[in-house]
Protein backbone atom coordinates (compact mmCIF):
# COMPACT_ATOMS: atom_id res chain seq x y z
CA UNK A 1 0.00 0.00 0.00
CA UNK A 2 1.47 3.27 -1.11
CA UNK A 3 1.61 6.13 1.37
CA UNK A 4 1.81 9.79 0.59
CA UNK A 5 4.41 11.93 2.11
CA UNK A 6 3.88 15.65 2.72
CA UNK A 7 6.39 18.24 3.61
CA UNK A 8 5.73 21.20 5.83
CA UNK A 9 5.62 24.56 4.21
CA UNK A 10 4.79 28.07 5.15
CA UNK A 11 1.17 29.07 4.85
CA UNK A 12 0.37 30.78 1.61
CA UNK A 13 -2.67 32.41 0.22
CA UNK A 14 -5.29 30.05 -1.10
CA UNK A 15 -5.53 31.91 -4.40
CA UNK A 16 -1.77 31.63 -5.05
CA UNK A 17 -1.35 28.06 -3.91
CA UNK A 18 1.13 26.06 -6.02
CA UNK A 19 -0.47 23.47 -8.24
CA UNK A 20 2.25 20.91 -7.50
CA UNK A 21 1.02 20.54 -3.97
CA UNK A 22 -2.54 19.93 -4.99
CA UNK A 23 -4.03 16.72 -6.16
CA UNK A 24 -6.91 16.33 -8.48
CA UNK A 25 -9.10 15.09 -5.67
CA UNK A 26 -8.22 17.75 -3.14
CA UNK A 27 -10.57 20.71 -2.97
CA UNK A 28 -10.58 23.58 -0.49
CA UNK A 29 -12.95 23.05 2.41
CA UNK A 30 -15.77 25.56 2.61
CA UNK A 31 -15.51 27.91 5.56
CA UNK A 32 -18.43 27.76 7.97
CA UNK A 33 -19.00 31.44 8.50
CA UNK A 34 -22.20 30.88 10.54
CA UNK A 35 -20.40 28.93 13.31
CA UNK A 36 -19.28 31.40 16.03
CA UNK A 37 -15.99 30.83 17.71
CA UNK A 38 -15.45 30.48 21.45
CA UNK A 39 -13.96 33.94 21.73
CA UNK A 40 -16.95 35.48 20.02
CA UNK A 41 -19.31 33.69 22.40
CA UNK A 42 -17.40 34.93 25.48
CA UNK A 43 -17.25 38.47 24.13
CA UNK A 44 -20.96 38.65 23.40
CA UNK A 45 -21.86 37.19 26.81
CA UNK A 46 -19.60 39.65 28.62
CA UNK A 47 -21.04 42.58 26.72
CA UNK A 48 -24.55 41.44 27.54
CA UNK A 49 -23.77 41.22 31.27
CA UNK A 50 -22.18 44.66 31.26
CA UNK A 51 -25.16 46.12 29.46
CA UNK A 52 -27.54 44.51 31.98
CA UNK A 53 -25.58 45.91 34.92
CA UNK A 54 -25.53 49.33 33.36
CA UNK A 55 -29.27 49.22 32.81
CA UNK A 56 -29.87 48.12 36.41
CA UNK A 57 -27.68 50.97 37.65
CA UNK A 58 -29.64 53.44 35.58
CA UNK A 59 -33.04 52.21 36.74
CA UNK A 60 -32.10 51.94 40.46
CA UNK A 61 -29.86 54.83 41.48
CA UNK A 62 -28.04 54.62 44.81
CA UNK A 63 -29.80 56.40 47.67
CA UNK A 64 -27.55 58.87 49.55
CA UNK A 65 -27.31 58.46 53.32
CA UNK A 66 -29.42 60.78 55.51
CA UNK A 67 -28.01 63.86 57.14
CA UNK A 68 -25.95 63.05 60.23
CA UNK A 69 -27.25 66.03 62.24
CA UNK A 70 -30.79 64.60 62.22
CA UNK A 71 -29.83 62.49 65.24
CA UNK A 72 -28.76 65.52 67.32
CA UNK A 73 -32.27 66.34 68.68
CA UNK A 74 -32.56 62.84 70.15
CA UNK A 75 -29.11 63.04 71.74
CA UNK A 76 -29.73 66.57 73.03
CA UNK A 77 -33.08 65.74 74.63
CA UNK A 78 -31.98 62.46 76.26
CA UNK A 79 -28.96 64.23 77.77
CA UNK A 80 -31.08 67.15 78.95
CA UNK A 81 -33.69 65.03 80.74
CA UNK A 82 -31.19 62.51 82.14
CA UNK A 83 -28.68 65.00 83.59
CA UNK A 84 -31.11 66.26 86.24
CA UNK A 85 -32.38 62.84 87.37
CA UNK A 86 -29.73 62.16 90.08
CA UNK A 87 -30.12 65.63 91.60
CA UNK A 88 -33.90 65.43 91.53
CA UNK A 89 -34.06 61.96 93.04
CA UNK A 90 -31.47 62.70 95.74
CA UNK A 91 -33.28 65.86 96.85
CA UNK A 92 -36.57 63.99 96.99
CA UNK A 93 -35.12 61.19 99.11
CA UNK A 94 -33.32 63.55 101.49
CA UNK A 95 -36.45 65.59 102.15
CA UNK A 96 -38.44 62.42 102.72
CA UNK A 97 -36.10 61.16 105.42
CA UNK A 98 -35.84 64.59 107.03
CA UNK A 99 -39.60 64.70 107.31
CA UNK A 100 -39.65 61.15 108.64
CA UNK A 101 -37.15 61.93 111.43
CA UNK A 102 -38.63 65.31 112.29
CA UNK A 103 -36.05 67.65 110.77
CA UNK A 104 -36.84 70.89 109.02
CA UNK A 105 -37.25 70.10 105.32
CA UNK A 106 -36.54 73.62 104.06
CA UNK A 107 -33.19 74.24 102.31
CA UNK A 108 -32.02 76.65 105.03
CA UNK A 109 -32.97 74.20 107.72
CA UNK A 110 -31.08 71.38 105.95
CA UNK A 111 -27.91 73.44 105.84
CA UNK A 112 -28.20 74.53 109.47
CA UNK A 113 -28.87 71.05 110.81
CA UNK A 114 -26.08 69.56 108.75
CA UNK A 115 -23.60 72.15 110.04
CA UNK A 116 -24.66 71.56 113.62
CA UNK A 117 -24.24 67.82 113.26
CA UNK A 118 -20.64 68.01 112.02
CA UNK A 119 -19.21 70.93 114.04
CA UNK A 120 -17.12 70.08 117.08
CA UNK A 121 -15.89 72.34 119.95
CA UNK A 122 -12.19 71.74 119.06
CA UNK A 123 -10.40 70.83 115.81
CA UNK A 124 -10.08 67.14 115.12
CA UNK A 125 -7.36 65.75 112.88
CA UNK A 126 -8.62 62.19 112.83
CA UNK A 127 -11.95 60.40 112.93
CA UNK A 128 -13.31 59.65 116.38
CA UNK A 129 -15.97 57.01 116.85
CA UNK A 130 -17.89 57.44 120.11
CA UNK A 131 -18.50 54.35 122.21
CA UNK A 132 -21.93 52.70 121.96
CA UNK A 133 -23.09 53.94 125.34
CA UNK A 134 -22.42 57.61 124.55
CA UNK A 135 -25.57 59.55 123.72
CA UNK A 136 -25.62 62.51 121.33
CA UNK A 137 -25.86 65.88 122.94
CA UNK A 138 -29.30 67.25 123.57
CA UNK A 139 -28.82 70.45 121.57
CA UNK A 140 -27.37 68.71 118.52
CA UNK A 141 -29.72 66.53 116.42
CA UNK A 142 -28.38 63.29 114.96
CA UNK A 143 -28.56 64.06 111.25
CA UNK A 144 -26.45 61.01 110.36
CA UNK A 145 -29.56 58.79 110.32
CA UNK A 146 -30.86 60.75 107.33
CA UNK A 147 -27.56 60.36 105.49
CA UNK A 148 -27.39 56.66 106.37
CA UNK A 149 -30.88 55.91 105.05
CA UNK A 150 -30.32 58.01 101.93
CA UNK A 151 -27.08 56.16 101.17
CA UNK A 152 -28.83 52.82 101.69
CA UNK A 153 -31.61 53.83 99.30
CA UNK A 154 -29.18 54.94 96.60
CA UNK A 155 -27.29 51.65 96.84
CA UNK A 156 -30.51 49.68 96.33
CA UNK A 157 -31.56 51.99 93.53
CA UNK A 158 -28.25 51.49 91.72
CA UNK A 159 -28.51 47.71 91.92
CA UNK A 160 -32.13 47.68 90.80
CA UNK A 161 -31.42 49.93 87.82
CA UNK A 162 -28.06 48.44 86.82
CA UNK A 163 -29.08 44.83 86.12
CA UNK A 164 -31.92 45.40 83.60
CA UNK A 165 -30.11 48.31 81.94
CA UNK A 166 -26.97 46.20 81.49
CA UNK A 167 -28.90 43.29 79.95
CA UNK A 168 -30.86 45.57 77.61
CA UNK A 169 -27.82 47.57 76.53
CA UNK A 170 -25.71 44.49 75.79
CA UNK A 171 -28.49 42.70 73.90
CA UNK A 172 -29.62 45.66 71.81
CA UNK A 173 -26.19 47.21 71.38
CA UNK A 174 -24.68 44.02 69.96
CA UNK A 175 -27.53 43.72 67.42
CA UNK A 176 -27.90 47.36 66.37
CA UNK A 177 -26.39 46.60 62.95
CA UNK A 178 -29.23 44.13 62.34
CA UNK A 179 -32.24 45.77 63.95
CA UNK A 180 -31.18 49.31 63.02
CA UNK A 181 -30.48 52.53 64.90
CA UNK A 182 -34.03 53.80 65.40
CA UNK A 183 -35.11 51.13 67.96
CA UNK A 184 -32.17 52.17 70.14
CA UNK A 185 -33.44 55.75 69.98
CA UNK A 186 -37.12 54.97 70.57
CA UNK A 187 -36.94 52.57 73.54
CA UNK A 188 -35.09 54.83 76.04
CA UNK A 189 -37.52 57.70 75.42
CA UNK A 190 -40.43 55.33 75.96
CA UNK A 191 -38.84 54.37 79.27
CA UNK A 192 -38.44 58.04 80.20
CA UNK A 193 -42.13 58.68 79.54
CA UNK A 194 -43.01 55.79 81.87
CA UNK A 195 -40.50 56.97 84.50
CA UNK A 196 -41.69 60.57 84.74
CA UNK A 197 -45.34 59.55 84.67
CA UNK A 198 -44.77 57.22 87.62
CA UNK A 199 -42.69 59.87 89.41
CA UNK A 200 -45.54 62.38 89.20
CA UNK A 201 -47.89 59.79 90.72
CA UNK A 202 -45.39 58.90 93.48
CA UNK A 203 -44.76 62.55 94.40
CA UNK A 204 -48.41 63.56 94.38
CA UNK A 205 -49.53 60.50 96.39
CA UNK A 206 -46.43 60.39 98.61
CA UNK A 207 -45.88 56.68 97.98
CA UNK A 208 -43.17 54.62 99.66
CA UNK A 209 -39.59 54.02 98.55
CA UNK A 210 -40.54 50.64 97.09
CA UNK A 211 -42.52 52.43 94.40
CA UNK A 212 -39.47 54.52 93.52
CA UNK A 213 -37.33 51.40 93.16
CA UNK A 214 -39.99 49.66 91.05
CA UNK A 215 -40.40 52.69 88.78
CA UNK A 216 -36.65 52.94 88.23
CA UNK A 217 -36.42 49.23 87.43
CA UNK A 218 -39.20 49.53 84.84
CA UNK A 219 -37.49 52.52 83.27
CA UNK A 220 -34.19 50.60 83.06
CA UNK A 221 -35.83 47.77 81.12
CA UNK A 222 -36.16 50.13 78.14
CA UNK A 223 -32.48 50.99 78.17
CA UNK A 224 -30.59 53.96 79.52
CA UNK A 225 -29.20 57.13 78.00
CA UNK A 226 -26.03 55.24 77.06
CA UNK A 227 -28.09 53.29 74.55
CA UNK A 228 -29.11 56.53 72.81
CA UNK A 229 -25.51 57.74 72.78
CA UNK A 230 -24.35 54.44 71.27
CA UNK A 231 -26.98 54.64 68.55
CA UNK A 232 -26.30 58.34 67.89
CA UNK A 233 -22.57 57.90 67.35
CA UNK A 234 -23.17 54.82 65.19
CA UNK A 235 -25.65 56.87 63.17
CA UNK A 236 -23.09 59.63 62.65
CA UNK A 237 -20.55 57.03 61.53
CA UNK A 238 -23.00 55.62 58.99
CA UNK A 239 -23.88 59.01 57.50
CA UNK A 240 -20.47 60.72 57.26
CA UNK A 241 -17.25 60.26 55.34
CA UNK A 242 -13.94 59.77 57.07
CA UNK A 243 -12.87 63.33 56.28
CA UNK A 244 -15.99 64.88 57.87
CA UNK A 245 -16.42 62.50 60.80
CA UNK A 246 -14.07 64.26 63.22
CA UNK A 247 -15.85 67.59 62.85
CA UNK A 248 -19.23 65.92 63.37
CA UNK A 249 -18.03 64.20 66.54
CA UNK A 250 -16.57 67.40 67.95
CA UNK A 251 -19.80 69.29 67.35
CA UNK A 252 -21.81 66.47 68.92
CA UNK A 253 -19.62 66.39 72.03
CA UNK A 254 -19.93 70.16 72.46
CA UNK A 255 -23.72 70.04 72.26
CA UNK A 256 -23.75 67.08 74.65
CA UNK A 257 -21.66 69.01 77.19
CA UNK A 258 -23.97 72.04 77.12
CA UNK A 259 -27.05 69.83 77.45
CA UNK A 260 -25.51 68.16 80.49
CA UNK A 261 -24.56 71.32 82.40
CA UNK A 262 -27.54 73.61 81.84
CA UNK A 263 -30.32 71.44 83.38
CA UNK A 264 -28.26 70.69 86.50
CA UNK A 265 -27.68 74.38 87.19
CA UNK A 266 -31.29 75.31 86.51
CA UNK A 267 -32.69 72.45 88.56
CA UNK A 268 -30.37 73.22 91.48
CA UNK A 269 -31.63 76.81 91.60
CA UNK A 270 -35.25 75.70 91.28
CA UNK A 271 -35.09 73.17 94.12
CA UNK A 272 -33.89 75.83 96.56
CA UNK A 273 -37.35 77.41 96.53
CA UNK A 274 -39.85 75.03 94.90
CA UNK A 275 -40.75 71.35 94.70
CA UNK A 276 -40.85 68.67 92.02
CA UNK A 277 -44.09 68.83 90.05
CA UNK A 278 -42.96 71.49 87.58
CA UNK A 279 -39.56 69.97 86.62
CA UNK A 280 -41.07 66.49 86.35
CA UNK A 281 -43.79 67.82 84.06
CA UNK A 282 -41.20 69.59 81.88
CA UNK A 283 -39.07 66.46 81.61
CA UNK A 284 -42.14 64.39 80.76
CA UNK A 285 -43.12 66.80 77.99
CA UNK A 286 -39.59 66.77 76.52
CA UNK A 287 -39.57 62.97 76.60
CA UNK A 288 -42.87 62.81 74.71
CA UNK A 289 -41.56 65.25 72.07
CA UNK A 290 -38.37 63.22 71.65
CA UNK A 291 -40.36 59.98 71.37
CA UNK A 292 -42.55 61.42 68.60
CA UNK A 293 -39.48 62.75 66.80
CA UNK A 294 -37.74 59.37 66.93
CA UNK A 295 -40.88 57.60 65.68
CA UNK A 296 -41.97 59.85 62.82
CA UNK A 297 -39.04 62.10 61.83
CA UNK A 298 -35.82 60.26 62.55
CA UNK A 299 -34.68 58.30 59.45
CA UNK A 300 -32.87 54.96 59.50
CA UNK A 301 -29.21 54.77 58.49
CA UNK A 302 -28.87 50.98 58.15
CA UNK A 303 -29.82 50.02 54.59
CA UNK A 304 -30.59 46.36 55.33
CA UNK A 305 -33.39 47.19 57.77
Amino acid sequence: MSTRKYRLAMSIDSDKRDASYQTTSSKPLPTLRWLPTLNNVETSTTRKLLDDRQNVGETKPSVPPPRWWLVLPCLLLITFVTAGDPLLLNDLVIRRYERRYGFNASPGGQRKVCQQSVTTPRPEYYWQFPPPYQEPSQGRPDYSVVQHDAASFHMKNSIVALIPALVTSVFLGSNCDIIGRRPLLVLPFLGKVVWYSLMLIIVSRDLSDAWLLAAHAIESLFGSSGLVMLSAFSYITDCTDVSKRTRAFLLTEGINFIARVVPVLGLGIWLRFYLYTTPLSIFLGLSVIALLYALFVQPESVESV
